[in-house]
């Protein structure tokens, strides 16, 4: 085992119910009560043990001399000014809390939307720095909201076992109740996942509204690390360390909702199953509703064929009578038959159509040499951007369609040399919005210059 003093000190840590565990739950629950004080003595505590001997009808329990030393270790301590007197320790508080909160959760009663309503939304303009983002959605501040969304998803899941335990009594109640007092129970307990299932759907679109507005904050600091990469690059570097900070942000936070989304398909299949509970009481009560019409059947038969005679009520058709089930057999054949074999496949040879074949060649043949003339413009264009430094687009493209007298390879470079530009960081694609419209050609584009 990793963790061997966890396994050595079990006993300890929970000791069982009767060797100290019940003990402590009572002190707690008197000190609370104000029936005893902070610091009690060993008279109270042995009045206590009396009082659970009689409560659990036991002839006795373990006295408090056998049971001291165990409890020493984590959940009582003794008073440093008056050792007669003893105090419970944080963790026996801790421990019974949690026990009272598993019992009694706060949150069965309190809609999981509101839940993530209250701790995850963004309202606009909210949040315009990294620091901002940080204090309200980091890592180590978001932890109290996370424990409230799976607190509050424990709470639902203990909620629904009990109703599922209730319906399964409701199903294999044999007392003869009537169908409408079963169905009304049934209702009762079956509301409860009604409710559920529409608190569980409203908060999942609240979960998912609050997504898409933090990614749409983390992409606001990826815009500002462009703007400061074009213009502000002193800037740069802490633009760049708050989007990656936010993208962790988002990481995190998606990560843990991806979880949600894990309990509550859980939890949604336990609402599914359910609703087959309400079918098998249907089939229940049509069942019982089948037996009760073949017993009114054989009610009818017994009276109709009986009769009273000295010795008693007599069968006038030595009733009941037994019969052997028969059906006669169906022969089913085909009526017409086809004897006549199957005709064989012909394989016809079509003649070659040279005409149609050398037009495909020469069509092949004419968009190879386009495509050549086209790479031959894109390396001639990426020379002169490297020799000159910049190059205008619409110079270009009138370039080549003077030359070329084909407009579709002029549009094709500066496509391809748009996308080079795109693709690498230390070029600069300056776009002016000045409509160019190029001479003889029915074509207008933005006054654009790539520049390195």
């Amino acid at each position: 085992m990793k963790d061997q003093q966890l396994y050595a000190k079990y006993d300890l840590l929970l000791p069982s119910k009767f060797d100290g565990g019940y003990l402590v739950i009572a002190l707690y629950e008197k000190i609370k009560n104000r029936e005893i004080e902070e610091y009690f003595t060993q008279s109270e505590i042995n009045e206590i043990l009396k009082d659970m001997a009689v409560d659990f009808n036991l002839d006795s329990v373990r006295q408090w001399s056998s049971i001291k030393d165990k409890l020493f270790h984590y959940f009582l301590r003794s008073h440093p000014d008056e050792p007669w007197k003893y105090y419970l320790t944080d963790y026996a508080k801790n421990v019974v809390d949690l026990m009272i909160s598993k019992l009694e959760n706060p949150y069965k009663n309190h809609p999981l939307k509101k839940s993530v309503q209250d701790s995850f939304t963004i309202n606009q303009g909210e949040i315009e720095t990294i620091e901002e983002l940080e204090r309200k959605f980091g890592r180590i501040f978001i932890q109290g909201s996370k424990k409230i969304i799976t607190d509050h998803l424990e709470a639902l899941e203990d909620e629904l076992r009990e109703a599922y335990i209730e319906l399964n009594d409701i199903l294999r109640k044999e007392d003869g109740q009537s169908a409408t007092s079963l169905v009304r129970e049934f209702t009762i307990v079956f509301k409860k996942f009604g409710e559920r299932a529409e608190d569980i759907t409203e908060a999942i679109i609240s979960k998912d509204k609050f997504l898409n507005d933090l990614l749409n904050v983390v992409d606001h600091f990826y815009r500002k690390m462009e703007e400061d990469g074009k213009f502000k690059t002193i800037n740069l570097w802490k633009s760049k360390s708050d989007w990656e900070k936010g993208q962790e942000i988002y990481k995190d936070i998606r990560e843990f909702f991806s979880s949600i989304d894990q309990k509550i398909n859980i939890i949604r299949r336990q609402i599914n199953h359910a609703s087959e509970k309400l079918t098998e009481l249907q089939e229940q009560f049509s069942a019982r509703a089948f037996f009760r019409l073949q017993i009114k059947k054989l009610h009818r038969i017994v009276l109709e064929s009986s009769e009273y005679a000295v010795e008693g009520i007599r069968f006038n058709n030595n009733f009941p009578l037994k019969q052997l089930v028969c059906e006669p057999i169906r022969m089913l054949y085909p009526r017409y038959y086809e004897l006549e074999p199957p005709k064989p496949n012909i394989i016809v040879n079509i003649e070659t159509d040279s005409v149609y074949e050398r037009n495909e060649k020469q069509k092949i043949e004419k968009e190879i040499n386009h495509q050549q003339i086209i790479n031959q413009w894109v390396d001639k264009t990426k020379d002169i951007l490297e020799s000159k430094g910049q190059l205008a687009v619409d110079e270009l493209m009138n370039n080549i369609v003077e030359k070329e007298k084909d407009l579709s390879i002029a549009y094709q470079v500066a496509s391809r040399m748009i996308a080079f530009a795109s693709e690498n960081s230390n070029i600069l694609i300056d776009v002016e919005q000045k409509i160019i419209s190029l001479p003889q050609q029915n074509l207008s584009l933005w006054k654009a210059k790539i520049m390195k």
